[in-house]
């Protein structure tokens, strides 16, 4: 009795430490299966592909397979975000075990998902050198399929592609190289299982090296056991030592590891022998789809054969009621084991366990779609796109481009339209010749616009023949030339192999048209290797380096600013031109090194009619011209030894020796500190003092002007433009300046002159002989690509590309447009040093870039690294550097609490640029806040330009 009672107490005491030391996933398993059948066990395995539509017919074949058949997962066709999502959650509400819902997404949801973002091909990614971006690509997967209810994607291809001809992998594939496919495939699918979805790699044991399509028929692979170990199932033995948890195996028959020719994936020898014996893989085991013309099993059920084979899953059989039934018979004949039902059923719960489906919560469908396709996803699949860029020639070092300035540029597409993203890309950084091609090449009009070119960039997009014609009349020019496809594509191109600059861009969609672009004006890093060997034109791993040397494009979120910063200023901006505080404006920003939020709002006049600001609009800076302009010139006089700061300004402006000023130094002179009032009256120079009895204040509005320097027409001596129909003569100009030669001279204290900047621009001219605008235009705007940037713009541009300021009714009486708002600037003629200059917020955003870089942009030495320094670092009592004023001095646009060193300058119009060093930061503001008035409550009340900047820094920290 008392032996009965220790040897229950002893059994007893066995069962609950067999429970206490299972895993919660078993037990939850196990509690599972005690009240399951056989046949709902056989049914957990089956995972059944679903070619439905979310209707009635959909749903009905859905419910057959959840409710009467107990599926353990299914796998949808192709359908939409928000199809698939409603279709998952019905699927689900049916089933008493919550389903594995499966995804077929090499290339994320979209492979299968018409409005799922797209991300790039398996055969650029493995161009890739950076495995930390294909993890992250692999994460952001699995959000995605998480959000749509999804937990197993069949993904990534590990087949190694050594068949050029391959007729199903090809593309699929991420290369040629077993090392680069197993590097790049096992990250992706850490980020996928860090993500909380199961990855499968396919197709084991490798179906790189067929000219079959499993689809249709059964491949054979005739590699020695020798090459399969070293080339075929590297990337899977990768796989399965990083602890990865599904392989799918697929109907390929391989002598050399099974001699009787049987499918891989109905194969003991391959499906247990090899892979979870011998390579000791213990996750879950699918089968390729079973419905496949390869899965040929002769007279015996393939998924019967599947499951004795070693199959933990049975996916896409071609009859899932049938076949359930065919291996309920095969259980009850003992041809499978109830034990093995039992195992792989046990197994495959345990993972259901493990990817969260206990409890299944439904998809939220409001607000998916946005969910899915989110900015992060689009941020991420440019990055790949500019990853994977790959320059196989480049022997007449053309690439990146430099010395914009002195080269024309032309650009041609063959099968593809001349307003493509392509060529609008290259369009940001020079301006390009567009070349029309047809059929047989250029056209006439083509041939005759490339004969000036320095440069034809040829994107091809398609055509052979087209491409061949066009090779031909190209000869002799220096060609860039840019391959928009997959490189299997490009042995047909055979003239390829001989053209000395060549750059493989994988891809027609505009992440990667848009990426090629910036490849050759600098704009990225180019460092990706070919995948794959291409006949007579590449090997594998070829490609050349190149280091980025000018601004990219990237979208948000993007270097650590949150996405949403697009839509906080779209609603400032709104904003502010609804009420009326500007009728447009343009705001750039810039995160290391590149620009990530470049937005044109409004119209360049408050009349509907008007043309809509753009990133080519040009904008009066006003003061910014101080810091854009006037600095920057004596920066390189001080470069050229020509100026020394610390130098009178006598020294280099005559007409002030034996004067109050002589003494000014330089320096002074660009903080502020010289003693000059901060302006001069250029209305009471200008007006005709017999046309009013002083005072002359604004209520004087019937006042004329001289007539003595000013005229109504342009001729020899009345050639300098003030507005429309006024011009100014020589002696005009130079009684405004002796106005401010003879101004009263106060103390050194800091007083913001413009009449400082006047003279700065007068030193530079005499001691560099050149006129400042051209000096500027010459030494800086042109090499850095600041096309869009100039003195008296009407002489550059149409008037509809540039902004309306203010509609002056007392002094020049008339509506600025594309003359400069500034009284002293507009009496000199348009060109001064306190104002004068127009621009774009994206040439500005250049200009702030080359400083970041301590005087270098686009390859090219613009100002000395020690003069930068000297010039941004000097910071004076009164906040100023040298030429530039500090954010933290002006309350009104610094986010509060802000203590950096960000410099830049603001302007009288409703200009503005920062720099910011700490952060690798450019902004950039330019509004037309004077129009049609500088009194200008709504601009002064709503503050767009602080808003911006905050929501910036803000955005940072977030």
């Amino acid at each position: 009795m008392k032996t009965a009672r220790l040897l229950a107490v002893l059994t007893a005491l066995s069962v609950a430490v067999s429970v206490w030391s299972k895993s919660a996933a078993e037990q939850w398993a196990d509690s599972l299966m005690a009240h399951m059948s056989m046949q709902e066990k056989v049914a957990q395995l089956f995972c059944p592909r679903l070619d439905v539509r979310d209707n009635h017919a959909g749903r009905e074949a859905i419910r057959r397979m959840v409710q009467q058949e107990h599926v353990g997962g299914i796998l949808l066709g192709k359908g939409n975000i928000v199809e698939y999502a409603n279709l998952n959650n019905y699927a689900q509400s049916l089933a008493e075990i919550p389903l594995m819902i499966t995804l077929d997404g090499e290339w994320g949801p979209a492979m299968r998902l018409t409005d799922a973002v797209r991300f790039p091909y398996n055969i650029a990614l493995g161009a890739i050198q950076n495995s930390q971006l294909m993890y992250d690509y692999g994460l952001e997967v699995a959000r995605e399929c998480r959000e749509l209810g999804i937990t197993v994607d069949f993904a990534p291809v590990l087949d190694v592609n050594s068949n050029p001809d391959n007729p199903v992998i090809g593309f699929r594939s991420l290369g040629e190289d077993p090392h680069r496919v197993s590097e790049l495939g096992v990250a992706f699918a850490r980020g996928l299982e860090a993500g909380g979805v199961l990855s499968v790699a396919k197709h084991f044991p490798g179906h790189g090296d067929t000219s079959v399509d499993s689809h249709k028929a059964l491949p054979t692979v005739t590699h020695s056991r020798h090459t399969l170990d070293n080339v075929d199932l590297l990337p899977f033995k990768s796989y399965i030592s990083a602890g990865l948890g599904g392989i799918m195996v697929g109907h390929l028959k391989v002598p050399a590891l099974d001699k009787s020719g049987t499918p891989a994936s109905l194969s003991h020898k391959i499906s247990t022998d090899l892979l979870q014996k011998e390579l000791k893989f213990n996750g879950l085991v699918f089968t390729d789809a079973l419905a496949m013309k390869g899965a040929v099993s002769g007279h015996k059920n393939n998924c019967v054969a599947a499951l004795q084979a070693g199959a933990d899953v049975l996916l896409g059989s071609g009859a899932p009621s049938s076949d359930i039934d065919a291996v309920m018979k095969a259980v009850e004949k003992g041809k499978i084991s109830k034990e093995t039902i039992n195992e792989r059923c046990r197994k495959l719960l345990v993972y259901k366990y493990k990817l969260g489906l206990k409890s299944y919560t439904p998809v939220d469908i409001k607000g998916l779609m946005e969910r899915v396709n989110s900015p992060t996803a689009y941020a991420l699949v440019e990055k790949l796109a500019n990853a994977s860029m790959t320059l196989l020639n480049n022997k007449q070092h053309v690439l990146p481009i430099d010395s914009l300035s002195r080269k024309e540029i032309a650009v041609a597409c063959v099968g593809a339209e001349l307003n493509c993203e392509f060529v609008r890309m290259c369009e940001k950084y020079a301006p390009v010749i567009p070349l029309p091609t047809g059929d047989h090449g250029l056209t006439r009009t083509g041939m005759s616009r490339m004969e000036d070119a320095d440069i034809v960039i040829m994107g091809i997009f398609g055509s052979p023949a087209a491409t061949t014609n066009l090779l031909k009349q190209l000869k002799g020019k220096k060609v860039v030339t840019v391959f928009f496809d997959n490189p299997f594509k490009m042995a047909k191109y055979h003239e390829l192999g001989a053209e000395p600059t060549l750059l493989l861009a994988y891809d027609k969609s505009p992440q990667f048209q848009r990426a090629a672009a910036m490849a050759l004006f600098g704009g990225i890093n180019v460092n990706g290797r070919c995948p794959v060997n291409i006949k007579g034109i590449a090997a594998v791993g070829q490609g050349i380096d190149l280091n980025k040397n000018r601004l990219g494009y990237q979208a948000l979120p993007g270097n650590g600013l949150a996405p949403r910063l697009n839509f906080i200023v779209d609603s400032i901006c709104s904003k502010a031109i609804k009420a009326g505080a500007m009728s447009g404006c343009q705001v750039v920003v810039a995160k290391d090194g590149n620009i990530v939020l470049d937005k044109s709002f409004g119209r360049i006049d408050f009349d509907e009619s008007s043309p809509k600001v753009t990133g080519t609009t040009l904008f009066d800076l006003a003061s910014m011209t101080k810091a854009v302009a006037t600095t920057p010139a004596i920066m390189l006089a001080v470069d050229e030894g020509l100026i020394n700061l610390n130098a009178p300004i006598a020294r280099y402006v005559p007409e002030l020796e034996n004067t109050d000023k002589q003494d000014i130094t330089v320096t002074e002179l660009l903080t502020h500190q010289s003693g000059m009032p901060p302006v001069v009256n250029v209305r009471k120079i200008m007006t005709d003092t017999a046309s009013y009895s002083p005072p002359l204040n604004s209520k004087v509005t019937d006042a004329t002007l001289r007539t003595d320097i000013l005229s109504k027409k342009s001729d020899d001596e009345f050639y300098l433009p003030v507005a429309e129909d006024i011009w100014i003569s020589d002696m005009g100009v130079d009684t405004l300046m002796q106005k401010i030669y003879d101004a009263p001279l106060g103390k050194k204290n800091y007083v913001y002159s413009c009449l400082n900047f006047c003279l700065l621009k007068t030193a530079q001219e005499n001691v560099t002989g050149v006129d400042m605008d051209q000096w500027i235009d010459t030494r800086v705007f042109a090499p850095l690509g600041a096309w869009h940037t100039g003195f008296l713009p009407l002489t550059l541009f149409e008037p509809e590309m540039i902004a309306y300021t203010e509609n002056d009714k007392i002094f020049r009486h008339q509506h600025l447009h594309g003359y400069v708002h500034d009284e002293i600037a507009a009496f000199s003629g348009g060109v001064q040093g306190n104002a004068g200059l127009y621009g774009t917020a994206g040439d500005m955003a250049k200009f702030g870039q080359m400083l970041l870089n301590n005087g270098t942009y686009g390859g090219e030495r613009i100002i000395s690294d020690a003069t930068v320094k000297e010039f941004t670092g000097t910071i004076t009592a009164a906040q100023r550097a040298l030429g530039f004023d500090l954010l933290r001095r002006n309350k009104s646009l610094a986010p509060s609490n802000y203590t950096g060193n960000a410099y830049g300058h603001t302007g009288y119009t409703g200009t503005c640029f920062w720099i910011d060093p700490q952060q690798q930061l450019v902004i950039v503001v330019l509004t037309n806040r004077v129009n049609p008035s500088r009194d200008n409550a709504a601009f002064a009340r709503l503050n767009p330009r602080g808003a911006i900047i905050s929501a910036v820094y803000e955005s940072l920290n977030q």
